[in-house]
């Protein structure tokens, strides 16, 4: 529980990050336009699971019940955006429950806006991952985890369809026998700004 506890703790840090650099630049003149792209997404990923497995290493995941993400706009093609993710995953010889923080980092390509057109992401995260094979006690461990995507807003009214897919790839944790995992996914979600 301990370390549970000091895990979301760190997650909580993480997030806070941004918005804590954001604070250092001081108000900035009035502009016209959201400071913050509010969303949640749907996702569904195929994961396999590296070194260290020794039963049934891949399986189909769905986010339950979705991802939220929090974005901190700026007015060059760069912006934050703290991530929160819960996923649920079967098809291992048991179950594997994953929360993962992450805090990404969106390149806005060629003319693209905040609002609408491509982009590229990447990001730093934890995996918090609670997994348990059929008939045992499930444990709990921490894993550092990269992830990258591109993605895509679609304006509609005030609001945007946002489609990506990512990679995700979380290391392996030794001291707690967890293998390394590679994610390969899609989410689809709806952005609102204020």
């Amino acid at each position: 529980m301990r370390k549970l506890t000091s895990g979301l703790v760190a997650a909580v840090a993480l997030l806070a990050l941004p918005h804590m650099a954001l604070a250092q630049r001081g108000h900035q003149s009035s502009s016209s336009g959201p400071k913050n792209e509010i969303g949640v997404d749907l996702g569904a990923a195929y994961s396999h699971v590296g070194s260290g497995c020794t039963a049934d290493c891949s399986g189909m995941g769905i986010g339950t019940p979705v991802d939220v993400r929090w974005g901190f706009m700026a007015k060059g093609p760069l912006s934050f955006e703290p991530r929160f993710s819960l996923n649920w995953q079967s098809g291992f010889g048991g179950h594997d429950l994953q929360f993962n923080p992450d805090l990404n980092v969106i390149y806005r390509l060629g003319k693209s806006t905040a609002h609408k057109g491509l982009y590229a992401t990447g990001g730093l995260g934890m995996a918090i991952d609670n997994s348990g094979t059929s008939g045992a006690s499930s444990s709990t461990a921490t894993q550092l985890s990269l992830n990258a995507g591109l993605g895509k807003r679609i304006p509609v009214e005030s609001n945007a369809w946002r489609l990506e897919g990512f990679l995700r790839y979380n290391f392996e944790n030794a001291g707690k026998g967890v293998p390394s995992r590679f994610d390969i996914g899609a989410r689809v979600g709806m952005s609102f700004w204020r």
